[in-house]
């Protein structure tokens, strides 16, 4: 089945296990859905007949460790990826992975449970979930629609980061998320009703439907699609939890963005002044979530913009100075050797080598 569009979505029908856990919802204590509950507690409640017992009730018995949650490692296959949609009116069940989650609300509402909080999750919300971080999904709406796509590591990093990888702050910043070199469980875009994301879901629903010849690997095209459109149009509305013991900082992201679009003419002064903050509240943030600065951030994006222009070939250096805001060509060339350890010229001479080398 095809759905064409959001109207659909929403009307798509119950299967039969969806019909028995709706009934079990509307008889049942509603608090069953609004807490994750261990496997441990799950598999009591199903051994005390609190809850209802589906085809699929003992999906997450052979993987949980401990009782304490789940843990599912990585996908199989040579696509890393496969997609499907969440079962509503299910138990939230804690789990985790090996994998990454990615959560796309494309039509209705769920709720993204965590050992410790939760948030709702609105039509066109996505949700990337870090490997291991230990949740649960609510969904308990018949006309809800959550589209489940599940990647590996290595997929995520060879097929995604790699097309976006070459100073972009935006992306070290999620390396640093999705990688546990931080411990935020989570990066969540807001999109609406998108134009683009809503027809690569319906596709990959379709695929993972008809399993025609390649289906696995039109998956993760798709998948790869929808991540590249989500990080171009929606990364300035990226909320991104802080690390463990801070306080969530939503605009983080959207401030390194901002930079990465204003960095030839904004001043720290201006940016906090956009963003609503104080210069030195700015600053701290800056200096807490990245580690740098606010004018190392700064150089960094301009003398990568820059080395990007000189790849280019078609302007001079005093040019390419002056379009990354750097009006005085001995600053510009300051500024390149601190961060690359050679000056500009040498640097086009060293890239000249190369090209004539191969």
């Amino acid at each position: 089945m095809f759905f064409m569009k959001q109207e659909k979505l929403r009307c798509r029908p119950l299967n039969e296990e969806e019909k028995q856990l709706k009934q079990a919802w509307e008889k049942g204590p509603k608090s069953l859905w609004e807490k994750p509950m261990s496997f441990s507690d799950y598999d009591q409640y199903i051994r005390d007949g609190l809850i209802a017992r589906t085809e699929n009730s003992a999906y997450y018995k052979d993987k949980t460790r401990g009782g304490r949650g789940v843990t599912i490692e990585e996908i199989g296959g040579t696509s890393q990826s496969m997609v499907s949609l969440h079962t509503r009116y299910s138990y939230p069940v804690l789990h985790n992975h090996g994998y990454i989650e990615i959560v796309y609300a494309a039509a209705g509402q769920c709720v993204n449970l965590f050992e410790n909080t939760s948030f709702p999750m609105q039509t066109g919300d996505v949700c990337i979930l870090s490997p291991n971080s230990m949740h649960a999904i609510s969904c308990t709406d018949d006309e809800s629609c959550v589209l489940n796509m599940m990647v590996n590591r290595r997929f995520f990093d060879k097929r995604f980061l790699n097309l976006l990888r070459g100073g972009n702050l935006l992306v070290s910043f999620m390396e640093d998320i999705l990688f546990e070199r931080n411990t935020s469980p989570y990066v969540l875009f807001p999109t609406g009703t998108d134009d683009c994301l809503q027809p690569l879901a319906e596709a990959m629903i379709r695929e993972n439907t008809m399993r025609l010849y390649a289906y696995e690997y039109s998956i993760s095209l798709l998948i790869g699609q929808f991540l590249l459109h989500l990080v171009r149009e929606f990364e300035e509305h990226a909320i991104v939890p802080g690390k463990s013991g801070s306080t969530q900082n939503e605009l983080i992201v959207g401030i390194l963005s901002y930079l990465n679009v204003n960095f030839s003419h904004t001043t720290l002064n201006e940016t906090a002044q956009y963003f609503g903050y104080a210069p030195a509240y700015l600053s701290r943030m800056l200096r807490e979530q990245t580690g740098k600065t606010f004018n190392t951030i700064i150089a960094e994006i301009q003398v990568e913009k820059a080395k990007r222009l000189m790849d280019l070939g078609n302007r001079s250096l005093t040019e390419i100075a002056q379009e990354v805001g750097c009006f005085d060509t001995s600053h510009f060339n300051k500024k390149f050797k601190a961060a690359c350890g050679i000056s500009p010229r040498e640097y086009l001479e060293s890239r000249k080598k190369q090209s004539d080398g191969k």
